[in-house]
């Protein structure tokens, strides 16, 4: 049972926005997404601030309520290297994930962790990421709060930190490539609705730090994402070599945008869930933000290029007899108005 900190953004639709009428008609004219918070509806509307610091509030604001004894995540919107665990980690914890410049607390994450009074603050990466000065901004727009850092010399001994704190004993592991991030916020919403993490690995080679992690556990469940240029097949059998001999399952597509669609039809068919996440493709921070609200809502989350819709997802999309609610993850100029209504060639 979810918390009831948790608030499923279809089950609190009072409107709707934009109404859909068939699986597609989102896509059948150019839609203009309404801008605002917070963004529980049926049909299409735009999580969106004026940077990525303002959406990832903008998120908080749409899934999590104050709670006594609750946390939040704060990760830098800079650098993906250190924050691409932090997702699953924030769902385990039903803890909303905020952005921060590596040494300023911008003001809208500020006046969320104030909203949010939060017990404890896990701040998710090395100073290089979040540095000190910064924490201290932290813990000021959080009194009274425990404000934790979490991290590694490395982003494989980064990502190793945040498995064993949040995920003591897991069932199952979701592995990644970790030296970009695609592959690793479609499979972030997967891990997290599962409540197992995210692991990051090399393409081709198992990180010492991940290797000795996965030798430390075995895993009754595994999925990995991303084709073997992403996950080598070397890889997947070490992955293998710790969940009983079974090979993982692999989600993979011809891009990232065919791997979110994949990730989202294996794990998210039409049948489980009323609600998809939509966000660039071409950058991080908007998605990472909408990791503990995909969780919020069981929903996968679908990445796009700039100019039109991937088959892939407009096939995805076309599984919901009712039609679904979409949740636009960024500005118009991270998600245009085309990658919304214009099929890719």
């Amino acid at each position: 049972m979810r918390p009831a900190r948790r608030t499923a953004l279809s089950t609190l639709a009072a409107a709707t926005l934009l109404a859909m009428a068939g699986t597609t008609a989102a896509h059948a004219a150019t839609p203009v997404p309404k801008v605002g918070t917070p963004f529980p509806y049926v049909g299409l509307v735009r999580a969106a601030g004026e940077d990525r610091y303002e959406t990832a509030a903008v998120v908080s604001r749409g899934s999590f309520q104050p709670s006594a004894g609750s946390s939040v995540f704060v990760t830098s919107g800079e650098a993906p290297a250190d924050a691409l665990t932090a997702g699953p980690a924030a769902a385990s914890l039903d803890a909303p994930l905020l952005l921060t410049r590596p040494g300023e607390l911008p003001a809208a994450t500020a006046e969320e962790l104030d909203r949010l009074a939060p017990a404890t603050v896990y701040v998710v990466g090395g100073a290089d990421r979040v540095s000190e000065a910064t924490v201290a901004e932290i813990s000021a727009a959080a009194p009274g709060a425990t404000v934790t850092r979490i991290a590694g010399d490395t982003r494989w001994e980064t990502a190793v930190e945040v498995a064993e704190r949040f995920f003591p004993d897991p069932a199952g592991v979701v592995l990644t490539r970790g030296d970009t991030f695609p592959d690793a916020l479609s499979g972030g919403a997967a891990a997290a609705v599962a409540g197992v993490p995210v692991m990051i690995t090399e393409p081709t080679q198992v990180p010492a730090p991940v290797a000795e992690w996965m030798a430390a556990h075995t895993f009754e469940q595994s999925l990995v994402v991303g084709g073997p240029a992403s996950v080598s097949e070397d890889v997947a059998a070490a992955l293998a070599a710790r969940s009983g001999g079974a090979a993982p399952v692999r989600l993979a597509g011809a891009d990232r945008y065919d791997t979110s669609a994949a990730v989202a039809a294996q794990v998210f068919p039409a049948a489980t869930t009323t609600t998809v996440l939509l966000a660039t493709g071409d950058d991080f921070p908007d998605a990472l933000a909408g990791v503990p609200a995909a969780a919020v809502n069981a929903a996968p989350i679908l990445l796009l290029p700039k100019s039109c819709s991937p088959a892939s997802t407009l096939a995805y999309l076309g599984t919901f007899p009712e039609g679904v609610s979409e949740i636009v993850l960024g500005g118009p100029t991270a998600v245009t108005p085309e990658a919304l209504s214009v099929a890719c060639a």
